[in-house]
């Protein structure tokens, strides 16, 4: 069944949904496009990106103790409760889902006036992770909820970003042959790279799943040890959930100088990493302008191996501190060069060592610990 998949929006359940609105549009740059509430939930809707390529994200919070985002509250943290799909065909995905027995918490509805029709139901993974599907028609609202209103179109967008690259989920050790198969078998997910990252003191395994008929990419990570950095977000979330977002740019180093300027705090990067760089990578064909933007905003670069001849794809990323209070989520920054598609094995590390640093700091990692 050819079927494409894309992320429709992001879901987050925080404790002010005021805030954290006003943190997007401030510090990320998104736009209000509309909001509302009823008597348990008060939710905010922004976006940014363009048309083609939307990143949306849908931010509630509790006004009862009745809400969704309440009992949600009661058990994880402030992050992610919902990555949401949109689909091409929702009642074949469905009839599909059906007979592989997944659980349906939403059974499909409707939505149909002049402009559109919006069809959506909801799923629960084989983690517990909740999936919304959405098949779209025309001009839709964003959720089907009618206490939703849009907002007067906002002009303060600065548009940072080109769309999302792809999510990751951390699930605990011993689940991720499990949850390859579901995303598998239900959402049509297919292998792409593999990792096993191990310092001294923790690892990780890591499996890159895509979409073959979409532009998602989803990396599943599983701890190696119980000092793991994966084993940290588990414990602090209560379970199984999303570790972080990467948004897409083309510019990294001039949005990552404009995001420090709006507040936004990022892993430190030692300098030894950008000395062996040089030491070893004498074709990375980076102007030494950019090279010195890159080393002073603490980006990393990984360069990609393809037939001679050809043009070296480079991948360049950053990767924020946890937004909330909790060392849980954080955002990534790339930028894709020369259509680079993987996930640089080198700047997988360096972002596992930052982390591990950041464990130290937190006193939740010994640096004399062996596995």
């Amino acid at each position: 069944m050819l079927m494409r998949i894309d992320i429709d929006h992001i879901h987050w359940y925080v404790k002010d949904t005021g805030n954290w609105k006003k943190w997007f549009i401030n510090v990320m740059g998104f736009h209000s496009i509309a909001g509302g509430n009823n008597h348990h939930t008060y939710t905010e809707i922004v976006k940014t990106g363009n048309e083609k390529n939307p990143l949306i994200f849908v931010i509630s919070s509790p006004l009862s103790s009745q809400s969704p985002v309440a009992k949600f509250l009661d058990i994880h943290p402030p992050g992610v409760a919902d990555v949401a799909f949109r689909v091409s065909n929702l009642k074949r995905l469905v009839e599909k889902i059906k007979r592989l027995g997944t659980i349906i918490t939403t059974p499909i509805q409707e939505k149909k006036d002049d402009q559109g029709c919006l069809k959506w139901c909801q799923i629960i993974s084989i983690n517990g992770i909740t999936h919304s599907l959405f098949e779209r028609q025309g001009h839709t609202p964003v959720l089907p909820e009618s206490w939703i209103q849009d907002n007067p179109i906002s002009r303060k967008n600065h548009n940072y970003f080109l769309g999302f690259d792809h999510v990751v989920l951390n699930v605990p050790k011993g689940e991720m042959n499990l949850t390859i198969d579901w995303y598998n078998k239900i959402l049509g997910f297919e292998k792409k790279q593999f990792f096993k990252i191990e310092t001294p003191q923790s690892g990780l395994y890591s499996q890159v799943m895509f979409h073959p008929f979409g532009n998602i990419q989803l990396p599943i990570n599983e701890p190696i040890s119980q000092t793991s950095q994966i084993q940290e977000f588990l414990d602090i979330n209560h379970g199984s959930g999303v570790q972080h977002i990467a948004l897409k740019t083309n510019n990294i180093t001039e949005v990552t100088e404009k995001l420090r300027k709006n507040g936004l705090t990022f892993l430190k990067v030692p300098s030894a990493y950008y000395e062996n760089l040089e030491k070893y990578n004498f074709d990375l064909k980076i102007a030494q302008q950019e090279w010195q933007k890159i080393i002073k905003e603490n980006i990393l670069i990984d360069q990609e191996e393809t037939q001679e001849n050809q043009n070296h794809p480079l991948l360049l990323q950053i990767f924020t501190k946890p937004i909330f209070e909790q060392p849980t989520f954080f955002f990534e920054i790339i930028e894709r060069r020369e259509q680079a598609k993987g996930f640089g094995e080198g700047n997988f590390r360096a972002l596992f060592e930052a982390i591990e640093r950041e464990q130290m700091k937190r006193g939740t990692l010994n640096l004399t610990h062996q596995q």
